[in-house]
Protein backbone atom coordinates (compact mmCIF):
# COMPACT_ATOMS: atom_id res chain seq x y z
CA UNK A 1 0.00 0.00 0.00
CA UNK A 2 1.39 3.40 -0.95
CA UNK A 3 1.56 5.81 1.98
CA UNK A 4 0.95 9.50 1.28
CA UNK A 5 -0.31 10.43 4.75
CA UNK A 6 1.48 10.70 8.08
CA UNK A 7 0.32 10.94 11.68
CA UNK A 8 3.02 12.22 14.03
CA UNK A 9 2.64 11.96 17.80
CA UNK A 10 5.01 13.58 20.30
CA UNK A 11 4.80 12.42 23.93
CA UNK A 12 6.63 13.00 27.20
CA UNK A 13 6.38 10.88 30.33
CA UNK A 14 8.26 11.07 33.66
CA UNK A 15 11.46 8.98 33.71
CA UNK A 16 10.08 6.55 36.29
CA UNK A 17 7.17 5.78 33.94
CA UNK A 18 9.25 5.12 30.83
CA UNK A 19 9.61 1.36 31.28
CA UNK A 20 5.85 0.75 31.32
CA UNK A 21 5.36 3.36 28.59
CA UNK A 22 7.70 1.43 26.26
CA UNK A 23 6.03 -1.88 27.10
CA UNK A 24 2.59 -0.43 26.30
CA UNK A 25 3.77 0.85 22.93
CA UNK A 26 5.48 -2.42 22.01
CA UNK A 27 2.88 -4.88 23.24
CA UNK A 28 -0.39 -3.03 22.68
CA UNK A 29 -0.51 0.37 21.07
CA UNK A 30 1.64 0.07 17.93
CA UNK A 31 0.05 -3.28 16.94
CA UNK A 32 -3.42 -1.88 17.67
CA UNK A 33 -2.98 1.24 15.55
CA UNK A 34 -1.04 -0.26 12.64
CA UNK A 35 -3.61 -3.05 12.48
CA UNK A 36 -6.30 -0.53 11.56
CA UNK A 37 -7.53 -0.08 7.98
CA UNK A 38 -5.44 2.54 6.17
CA UNK A 39 -2.32 2.33 8.37
CA UNK A 40 0.89 1.21 6.69
CA UNK A 41 3.58 1.36 9.39
CA UNK A 42 4.47 2.56 12.86
CA UNK A 43 7.93 3.59 14.02
CA UNK A 44 9.10 5.06 17.32
CA UNK A 45 11.89 7.49 18.14
CA UNK A 46 13.33 9.31 21.15
CA UNK A 47 15.60 12.25 21.92
CA UNK A 48 17.53 13.11 25.06
CA UNK A 49 17.48 16.82 24.19
CA UNK A 50 14.00 17.43 22.75
CA UNK A 51 10.70 18.04 24.52
CA UNK A 52 8.58 16.03 24.16
CA UNK A 53 11.13 13.24 24.37
CA UNK A 54 9.27 10.56 22.40
CA UNK A 55 7.96 10.50 18.84
CA UNK A 56 5.81 8.02 16.93
CA UNK A 57 5.42 8.23 13.16
CA UNK A 58 2.55 6.37 11.52
CA UNK A 59 2.48 6.18 7.73
CA UNK A 60 -1.06 6.09 6.40
CA UNK A 61 -2.69 5.47 3.02
CA UNK A 62 -3.57 9.18 2.85
CA UNK A 63 -4.37 12.10 5.14
CA UNK A 64 -8.03 11.07 5.48
CA UNK A 65 -7.18 8.03 7.62
CA UNK A 66 -6.95 10.12 10.80
CA UNK A 67 -10.70 10.80 10.60
CA UNK A 68 -11.59 7.17 9.85
CA UNK A 69 -14.01 5.37 12.21
CA UNK A 70 -11.38 2.83 13.23
CA UNK A 71 -8.80 5.35 14.36
CA UNK A 72 -11.36 7.61 16.01
CA UNK A 73 -12.64 4.63 17.99
CA UNK A 74 -9.12 4.01 19.32
CA UNK A 75 -8.88 7.69 20.30
CA UNK A 76 -12.27 7.88 22.01
CA UNK A 77 -12.41 4.37 23.51
CA UNK A 78 -9.01 3.68 25.10
CA UNK A 79 -8.23 0.25 26.48
CA UNK A 80 -7.67 0.01 30.25
CA UNK A 81 -3.91 0.01 29.70
CA UNK A 82 -4.10 2.97 27.31
CA UNK A 83 -6.21 4.87 29.81
CA UNK A 84 -3.54 4.32 32.46
CA UNK A 85 -0.68 5.35 30.18
CA UNK A 86 -2.53 8.49 29.12
CA UNK A 87 -2.43 9.69 32.72
CA UNK A 88 1.38 9.53 32.53
CA UNK A 89 1.76 12.10 29.76
CA UNK A 90 -1.35 14.24 30.40
CA UNK A 91 -1.05 17.43 28.37
CA UNK A 92 2.48 16.58 27.18
CA UNK A 93 1.17 15.15 23.93
CA UNK A 94 0.95 16.58 20.41
CA UNK A 95 -0.72 14.83 17.46
CA UNK A 96 -0.51 16.24 13.94
CA UNK A 97 -1.81 14.90 10.65
CA UNK A 98 0.05 15.48 7.38
CA UNK A 99 -0.31 15.03 3.64
CA UNK A 100 2.85 14.23 1.71
CA UNK A 101 3.94 16.72 -0.93
CA UNK A 102 7.09 14.96 -2.11
CA UNK A 103 9.33 12.00 -1.37
CA UNK A 104 12.79 11.18 -2.69
CA UNK A 105 14.16 7.75 -1.77
CA UNK A 106 17.92 7.42 -1.93
CA UNK A 107 18.24 3.93 -0.49
CA UNK A 108 15.57 1.54 0.75
CA UNK A 109 15.72 1.07 4.52
CA UNK A 110 12.72 -0.24 6.45
CA UNK A 111 14.10 0.83 9.82
CA UNK A 112 16.11 4.08 9.72
CA UNK A 113 18.39 4.59 12.70
CA UNK A 114 17.34 8.21 13.13
CA UNK A 115 15.23 10.97 11.63
CA UNK A 116 15.83 14.68 11.32
CA UNK A 117 12.60 16.65 11.61
CA UNK A 118 12.51 20.25 10.43
CA UNK A 119 9.23 22.10 11.03
CA UNK A 120 8.41 25.55 9.73
CA UNK A 121 5.60 27.89 8.77
CA UNK A 122 5.42 29.33 5.27
CA UNK A 123 3.05 32.09 4.19
CA UNK A 124 3.27 30.92 0.59
CA UNK A 125 2.04 27.53 -0.61
CA UNK A 126 4.86 25.11 -1.37
CA UNK A 127 4.81 22.82 -4.36
CA UNK A 128 6.58 19.61 -5.15
CA UNK A 129 9.27 21.02 -7.44
CA UNK A 130 11.31 22.74 -4.72
CA UNK A 131 10.84 19.73 -2.47
CA UNK A 132 12.10 17.37 -5.15
CA UNK A 133 15.15 19.58 -5.59
CA UNK A 134 15.79 19.54 -1.84
CA UNK A 135 15.38 15.78 -1.80
CA UNK A 136 17.86 15.37 -4.63
CA UNK A 137 20.37 17.56 -2.77
CA UNK A 138 19.88 15.46 0.39
CA UNK A 139 21.24 12.45 -1.50
CA UNK A 140 24.72 13.89 -0.96
CA UNK A 141 24.34 13.70 2.83
CA UNK A 142 26.23 10.86 4.47
CA UNK A 143 23.78 8.15 5.51
CA UNK A 144 20.62 9.91 4.29
CA UNK A 145 18.24 7.28 2.90
CA UNK A 146 15.08 9.30 2.23
CA UNK A 147 13.74 12.86 2.12
CA UNK A 148 10.06 13.78 2.53
CA UNK A 149 8.08 17.00 2.77
CA UNK A 150 4.64 17.07 4.40
CA UNK A 151 1.93 19.71 4.81
CA UNK A 152 -0.17 19.79 7.96
CA UNK A 153 -3.86 19.24 7.26
CA UNK A 154 -5.35 21.40 10.01
CA UNK A 155 -2.90 24.26 9.52
CA UNK A 156 -1.83 24.21 5.85
CA UNK A 157 0.75 26.94 6.44
CA UNK A 158 2.80 24.49 8.52
CA UNK A 159 5.21 22.06 6.90
CA UNK A 160 7.42 19.23 8.10
CA UNK A 161 10.59 17.96 6.44
CA UNK A 162 11.72 14.46 7.43
CA UNK A 163 15.13 13.11 6.51
CA UNK A 164 15.80 9.44 7.30
CA UNK A 165 19.33 8.46 8.26
CA UNK A 166 21.09 5.20 8.89
CA UNK A 167 22.38 6.49 12.25
CA UNK A 168 21.89 9.34 14.70
CA UNK A 169 25.52 10.39 14.25
CA UNK A 170 24.95 10.92 10.55
CA UNK A 171 21.70 12.81 11.17
CA UNK A 172 23.60 15.28 13.37
CA UNK A 173 26.63 15.60 11.12
CA UNK A 174 28.14 18.94 10.03
CA UNK A 175 27.10 18.39 6.42
CA UNK A 176 23.47 18.34 7.58
CA UNK A 177 23.80 21.82 9.08
CA UNK A 178 25.29 23.04 5.82
CA UNK A 179 22.44 21.44 3.86
CA UNK A 180 19.76 23.11 5.98
CA UNK A 181 21.49 26.50 5.86
CA UNK A 182 22.49 26.49 2.22
CA UNK A 183 21.60 29.70 0.38
CA UNK A 184 18.79 29.74 -2.11
CA UNK A 185 16.67 27.07 -0.44
CA UNK A 186 13.31 27.75 -2.04
CA UNK A 187 11.40 25.84 0.63
CA UNK A 188 12.30 27.88 3.68
CA UNK A 189 12.90 31.29 2.17
CA UNK A 190 10.94 33.68 4.39
CA UNK A 191 9.82 30.81 6.66
CA UNK A 192 8.90 31.36 10.31
CA UNK A 193 8.88 29.21 13.46
CA UNK A 194 11.71 27.08 12.09
CA UNK A 195 12.87 24.27 14.36
CA UNK A 196 14.93 21.14 13.78
CA UNK A 197 15.50 18.10 15.96
CA UNK A 198 17.10 14.68 15.61
CA UNK A 199 15.27 11.66 17.01
CA UNK A 200 16.90 8.23 17.35
CA UNK A 201 15.00 5.05 16.55
CA UNK A 202 13.75 3.00 19.48
CA UNK A 203 11.47 0.02 19.87
CA UNK A 204 10.43 -2.40 17.14
CA UNK A 205 9.08 -0.92 13.89
CA UNK A 206 5.88 -2.49 12.59
CA UNK A 207 5.28 -2.51 8.84
CA UNK A 208 2.13 -3.91 7.32
CA UNK A 209 2.77 -6.42 4.55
Amino acid sequence: MQATGLIAVWLHVPPHREEEFHAWYELEHIPQVVGLEGFVSGRRYCSDTAFPKFLALYETRDERVEDSPGFQHVVTHPTPWSGRIWTFFGKDRIRQNFARIAAVVHRDMEAPGAVLLRAFRSARPLGGTAAQEAGAAAAALDGCTQYRLFQQTRDPARYLEILDFASAEQAAGPDVDAFLARPGRGLTEGAEDVSAQVYTATGTPLIKR
